[in-house]
Formats: C-alpha cells, sequence, structure tokens
C-alpha cells in the first residue's frame, strides 16, 4: 500500500483525468493524508501544495490546514488556514456551523466541511466550547438518524470517532445546580446509562433581581449543559432579530397593495378590517447566512380562517403570490400556518397564503415565527399586533 501511495505522490499525473493543477496537487495531499495514517508521515511536495492552496477547494484547505498541523516547520501556515477557516465559521449559543459556498458534489458537502472542520480544531486544540458546538452543528445535518450518503456518513463517523477519543470513557461526573445560594438539583452521569439530566424551575419560584447561577460539577469526564430562561412579556411583543430577520405583509387576495405591514416594530394603530373578505399574508425572511432545517410558523388569531388552495375549482379566483420555491412546503392548521425549508442560502425568501376573515371580534395577532429547528436559540419573529373584525356593513 505505502508503495502504491509513494507512486502516485510522485507522478498524480499518470491519470488522464490528473494532468494539471489543482488536481495534482490534491491528490498529492490525499496520498499524504494516507501514508500519515499508515504511520509514514512525509513532507514531500508539500511546499508546492502549499503554494497552491488558494487554487484549492476550500474543503481541501482545511484538510491541508490539519495536514500541516502534523509536520514539524509548518505551525505558522496552518495556523493562518485555520484563521482563515475560523471566519466562515457561524456561531450561537449552541453550535458553530461551517458556512462555505456549496461545491462540487458530495466531496463538498456541507456534512464534509462540518467534519473536517471539527477534526482540524481538534488538531489544533481549540477550546472544548467550540469543538462541541462544531460537533452539535455535525450531528444537526442528519436527516431521519443519518448524513444524506454514505461519503457524508464515512465523513461524519471519522470525525465523531476522532471525538470520542479525546473525551474521557467512561464518564463518571457529579453535577449541582445553585440559584442565589439555594440548590435546585443534582445529577450523577455514571457511564452511558443516564446521559442527560433536565431540571425546571417556574418561574414564579425564580428569586427576584440580579442573582448568580452556578454549576459545579466533580469527578471524571466533560459536563455539558444548556441553560434557557423563557418568558412571556406582558401586552404587545416587540419582534426580535436573533440571526433572522422576519417581515409579516397583508395585503388584498389578487393585489399588491400592502394594508399592514409588521417587523421588528409595527404601527400603534389598530389593524381593522371587515368580515368574509381574502386576504393574501406574506412572510419574508432573510438571513445573512446559510441556514439548515428552518422552520416557519405564522399563528392565525381566531378571527381569521387558512384557505386550503389545494380544493379550489379547476380556475381559482383568488391566489396567493409566489412562494421562493427553497420553500419546501406549507401546512395549514386551524390556529397557525407552518413551512419548511432544508436549507437556505444568504438571501431573501418569502412565501405566501390566503385567508378569509370570518368572526366579528377583537384578537391578539402573535409574531410569525422563523427559526432552526434543531438550534433554536438562532430565531427570526415579527411584533405581535391587535387584529379587529368587523361585521360586514349593511
Amino acid at each position: 500500500m505505502q508503495g502504491y501511495l509513494g507512486k502516485i505522490l510522485a507522478d498524480p499525473g499518470q491519470y488522464d483525468f490528473c494532468k494539471q493543477q489543482p488536481c495534482q496537487s490534491q491528490v498529492r495531499l490525499a496520498a499524504l493524508m494516507a501514508l500519515a495514517a499508515l504511520g509514514d508521515p512525509r513532507s514531500d511536495y508539500l511546499a508546492e501544495i502549499y503554494d497552491q492552496r488558494l487554487q484549492l477547494d476550500q474543503v481541501t484547505q482545511i484538510k491541508l490546514a490539519r495536514y500541516l498541523t502534523q509536520i514539524n516547520g509548518w505551525q505558522a501556515e496552518a495556523a493562518a488556514l485555520t484563521r482563515q477557516l475560523q471566519e466562515t465559521i457561524y456561531q450561537t449559543g449552541r453550535t458553530a456551523v461551517v458556512n462555505l459556498p456549496q461545491g462540487w458534489g458530495w466531496l463538498n458537502s456541507p456534512t464534509t466541511a462540518q467534519a473536517q472542520a471539527l477534526r482540524l480544531l481538534m488538531a489544533r486544540q481549540s477550546s472544548p466550547e467550540i469543538q462541541d458546538r462544531l460537533l452539535r452543528g455535525l450531528l444537526s445535518l442528519r436527516r431521519q438518524g443519518t448524513w444524506p450518503s454514505t461519503y457524508d456518513n464515512a465523513e461524519a463517523l471519522s470525525a465523531l470517532v476522532a471525538y470520542s477519543q479525546e473525551q474521557s470513557t467512561p464518564p463518571d461526573i457529579a453535577a449541582t445546580v445553585r440559584l442565589a445560594g439555594k440548590q435546585l438539583g443534582a445529577a450523577q452521569f455514571h457511564g452511558y446509562t443516564t446521559p442527560s439530566s433536565d431540571l425546571k424551575v417556574p418561574m414564579s419560584e425564580l428569586p427576584r433581581g440580579r442573582q448568580t447561577l452556578e454549576i459545579k460539577k466533580s469527578g471524571r469526564g466533560t459536563l455539558h449543559y444548556l441553560m434557557a430562561y423563557r418568558y412571556r412579556l406582558q401586552g404587545r411583543q416587540p419582534g426580535q432579530f436573533q440571526g433572522l430577520r422576519v417581515t409579516r405583509e397583508v395585503r388584498p387576495a389578487n393585489q399588491t397593495q400592502v394594508l399592514e405591514r409588521l417587523g421588528l416594530y409595527g404601527k400603534e394603530d389598530i389593524f381593522t378590517i371587515n368580515s368574509g373578505q381574502v386576504f393574501d399574508i406574506g412572510l419574508e425572511i432573510i438571513t445573512d447566512h446559510p441556514v439548515e432545517q428552518l422552520l416557519i410558523t405564522d399563528p392565525l388569531p381566531a378571527g381569521l380562517e387558512a384557505i386550503d388552495t389545494r380544493f379550489q375549482t379547476a380556475t381559482p379566483y383568488f391566489q396567493s403570490q409566489q412562494d421562493s420555491w427553497r420553500i419546501a412546503y406549507q401546512t395549514l392548521y386551524k390556529d397557525r400556518v407552518v413551512a419548511y425549508a432544508d436549507r437556505l442560502e444568504p438571501g431573501v425568501y418569502s412565501f405566501h397564503y390566503l385567508v378569509r376573515s370570518v368572526t366579528p371580534g377583537t384578537f391578539l395577532w402573535p409574531g410569525a415565527v422563523a427559526q432552526l429547528r434543531y438550534s433554536p436559540e438562532e430565531f427570526g419573529r415579527t411584533t405581535s399586533s391587535t387584529l379587529v373584525v368587523n361585521s360586514p356593513p349593511g
């Protein structure tokens, strides 16, 4: 095997598909990495490969940075490439996602980029927090428990094995949680029989004022934790911009005139309509970075009823405006409309649906929410509003 890899390293142009750069540098790097895995790390042709780095695709640059980390005399170059990668990582409180343009097929898939970035930052001995977030980002790319292809599965599992080898096995941890000097709970983690523990505290039991939350751990292993504080504001709630921006617009069906527009803030006056009318509700979602598995939920006030256009006649009169094609599907419920997108590149997206005003009265209209399915801390929400539905005149 080493003899075969040595021949490829010396002459990658022996294959018709690899007569020119950057293919030759890519093949040589793959051969060097294979030789290192067999216990034979080399620096042959490494200067030539590094000179070609800007011509390499971004995933191959990540692999190059990890290989350079293993070779004496190349630490500065490895650090420079790593800093370049870190500029493409989008972090939230829970996950870190590598945001690279979608490249050439399965070789440069988001799963491959995420797995290789995790392995690089492990080799660079980056902070445990960023490694953990990259791991969560890799796990969030699964669909029905697996990654999109056999190659993606191999890349992801290789990264998971490397990550697991860095962890203490089996963990033996005791953890306590205290708030304002009072113990809220304790948990024991022996091996993997009890991998997680949840603790919920009602708001009525929380102490008032500024307090300190303490999480203490003893024993062997790494303790991962998430602390979330959820509450509902009194009255009308403002919109939120937490990585995503959402705007709701209301138009008369088949018309372009905007009757109501709600973003982070809305008008103070109450939105009033008559019953028996049909309206087009449009949501605009803006993201400045690629996002995965986006869930969009638009609550309906009791005075409105969503119209299921699947049961229209062959020549319907009312039609909603065109959706962005990346919005995969809509599902209508009595109290809300839900849409989903598997992946969105940076840009502006919209989806529309029809409603009919049916019940006179005054109703609270909660804000529309767009959030990542596995990273709900990254979200956007429109402001809430008040809707008045009047009886039809006459």
